[in-house]
C-alpha cells in the first residue's frame, strides 16, 4: 500500500503525497472535506482516509477530478456514493478514454479499480459558498482541465496545468492553454499546486508558457536539458501528431470510429520519430480509405 507524507498550508488545507510524487489536496470546509484528485485506485484512497482519521473534518466528502488522466481519477470508485465533480468534458472523456487508459496503464493500479465517472459537472464554474470553495474550468493540458481555489486561504490547486519543467501536451489547442496559464500568471492565490510539482511559483508557469509557444511555432527544442523529461518532449510532438490523425479518422469512420483502436494502433507511439510515426498513420489513413471506398 503507497505511503503518503502531509504537507499543511493552512489550518483546513493540506496537500497529500504519495510515494510516487503524485499529490492531491485536501480542503477541510465547514460543510463539506474537499479532495481534489483521487490518485490510482482504492488502497490510495485507504491512506488519504486514514489521515483524515487523525483530523476534525465534515463527514461528507465531496471530490474533485481536475481532469480525467487515469493517475487522478482511479481513486474515484472508493467514493461512488459520493458528490464527484468535474467539467462536462471530464465525464466525457473518461467514459470515451477510460477503459484505453486502464489497459495501456493496469500495471500502476493500487487496488481494484471501476472507471467511475463524475456525477456532478459544470461548465465554466461552480462554487461551495458556505465552504468558500470554487471550481473554474481551465483547458489546457486536457480538453477538460480545471482548477480548484480555496479562496478563504488563497489556495490553487492546478492539477496537472503546470509541471516542472515542462507540461504533457494532451490536447490540440495548445492557444487554449496559454490563454489559461496567462490568467494563472493574474490568479489571486498566494500558493499554487501541482500535482506533479508541488507548490509551484510564476516562474514556472512563464518557462511553460515559453515551452508550449516554442512548440506551437515549430522551433527546435533541446529536450536535453529536461533531465528525466526528455522523453515527454517527443511525446508532446507524437501526441499532436496523434490528435491530428484522429480527427481525420473520425471524419471517415464517422460512428464507426473506436477510440481504444485507433489509440492502440502503435503501442509505445512515443518512443517513434515524428516523422516514423506520420508515415505509419497516413498509410493507415490510406487503408481505411481504400475501406471505405469499396463499400
Amino acid at each position: 500500500m503507497s505511503d503518503i507524507s502531509c504537507t499543511i498550508l493552512s489550518p483546513r488545507t493540506r496537500i497529500l503525497t504519495f510515494d510516487d510524487n503524485i499529490s492531491v489536496l485536501l480542503i477541510i470546509g465547514s460543510r463539506f472535506t474537499f479532495l481534489c484528485d483521487t490518485h490510482l485506485g482504492p488502497e490510495s484512497m485507504k491512506k488519504v482516509q486514514n489521515e483524515l482519521g487523525t483530523i476534525s473534518h465534515p463527514e461528507q466528502m465531496v471530490i474533485f477530478n481536475s481532469h480525467s488522466d487515469w493517475d487522478h481519477v482511479w481513486g474515484n470508485c472508493e467514493f461512488s456514493h459520493n458528490l464527484i465533480i468535474g467539467h462536462s468534458t471530464c465525464r466525457d472523456r473518461l467514459k470515451e478514454r477510460g477503459e484505453y487508459d486502464l489497459i495501456s496503464h493496469s500495471s500502476m493500479t493500487r487496488g481494484i479499480v471501476t472507471i467511475t465517472l463524475p456525477n456532478m459537472t459544470f461548465d465554466s464554474r461552480l462554487t461551495f459558498e458556505e465552504d468558500d470553495v470554487e471550481f473554474i474550468y481551465a483547458p489546457g493540458h486536457t480538453i477538460d482541465s480545471s482548477v480548484c481555489f480555496d479562496r478563504k486561504d488563497s489556495i490553487l490547486y492546478v492539477g496537472d496545468l503546470v509541471e516542472d519543467p515542462i507540461p504533457y501536451l494532451d490536447y490540440e489547442r495548445t492557444d487554449l492553454y496559454l490563454n489559461t496559464l496567462e490568467m494563472l500568471l493574474t490568479f489571486p492565490a498566494d500558493i499554487m499546486v501541482s500535482a506533479h510539482s508541488g507548490i509551484i511559483v510564476r516562474d514556472l508557469i512563464r518557462a511553460n508558457i515559453a515551452y508550449i509557444q516554442a512548440v506551437q511555432e515549430g522551433k527546435s527544442i533541446d529536450n536535453s536539458r529536461f533531465g528525466a523529461y526528455d522523453n515527454v518532449h517527443q511525446l508532446n510532438l507524437n501526441t499532436r501528431i496523434m490528435f491530428c490523425y484522429e480527427k481525420e479518422v473520425r471524419d471517415i469512420l464517422k460512428e464507426k470510429f473506436d477510440f481504444l483502436s485507433f489509440w492502440s494502433l502503435f503501442p509505445n507511439f512515443e518512443k517513434k520519430s515524428s516523422d516514423e510515426l506520420e508515415i505509419n498513420l497516413k498509410q493507415y489513413l490510406m487503408e481505411i480509405e481504400k475501406v471505405r471506398h469499396h463499400q
